[in-house]
């Protein structure tokens, strides 16, 4: 996917906020002007979005909080692929000067500029999460990907992100079920997607039906292919959404 409307971070010239992590400070990042530049790389949270709901109806095939915890790991490691952070020993650290990003990740990386107390992969995680889908869904609109649509129930109604082409919202899950049916070496984005299956649980999901040798090419690919920071972020998501308790739950409301 093209991803345009993207931004230069100097993350030097970043203003701290004078609110906490969870507000003000955030808007305070938000004010530095940034030039436009254009990405042409696959972003892992769009891909993630798309994997984790239905392509035609667009109902989330997890918890309302799995797939939350899953799209801020994934922003975070679209900004370490990106250059612009490290992972070490749990923490996070801006990496570098100059890079070009989205205006999402431009966003993120403002705001983790302006609050350079928190460090911790797991506060991040959490700070993210809650708003993560309707940030990437509000990218996804933009570029064309998906539409907003009410759905009405008995007492409440609540707005999905349909996508326009089901075909290409369809399109991660079949690549990586059929690499994982013969057993295929997964690609750098197929198996980062494949890390936070196993982060969010959505694997359960995603090997149905398929035979027990593709459970083993899961693990196998995944520990083989993430890099370090990578891996390590994903480790830190599903320990923060401890796996078991969102297993139980199924899929979320939205």
């Amino acid at each position: 996917m093209t991803t345009k409307g993207a931004t230069m971070v100097h993350h030097t010239g970043a203003r701290a906020g004078t609110g906490t992590a969870a507000g003000t400070g955030a808007d305070a990042a938000m004010t530095l002007p940034l030039p436009a530049v254009h990405l042409r790389r696959p972003l892992l949270a769009d891909e993630f979005f798309l994997l984790a709901q239905d392509p035609v109806t667009g109902r989330p095939r997890l918890p309302d909080r799995a797939v939350g915890f899953g799209l801020a790991a994934a922003l975070l490691v679209d900004l370490v692929d990106a250059g612009a952070l490290r992972v070490r020993d749990g923490r996070l650290w801006l990496a570098a000067r100059h890079v070009p990003v989205d205006a999402l990740g431009g966003w993120t990386l403002r705001w983790m500029a302006a609050e350079p107390g928190y460090r911790r992969v797991g506060t991040w995680l959490a700070l993210l999460a809650p708003g993560a889908h309707q940030q990437v869904a509000r990218r996804l609109v933009a570029a064309g990907v998906v539409r907003p649509r009410t759905v009405r129930r008995l007492l409440t109604t609540a707005v999905r992100q349909v996508p326009v082409d089901a075909n290409r919202a369809a399109w991660a899950w079949a690549r990586l079920t059929v690499r994982l049916q013969r057993g295929e070496p997964l690609p750098d984005l197929e198996a980062r997607l494949a890390g936070l299956c196993l982060a969010t649980a959505l694997d359960d999901a995603l090997l149905a039906g398929l035979p027990a040798a593709a459970r083993r090419h899961l693990h196998r690919e995944t520990a083989g292919r993430l890099p370090a920071e990578v891996g390590e972020l994903f480790t830190i998501a599903r320990n923060r959404l401890d796996g078991a308790s969102h297993r139980r739950r199924g899929p979320g409301r939205r």
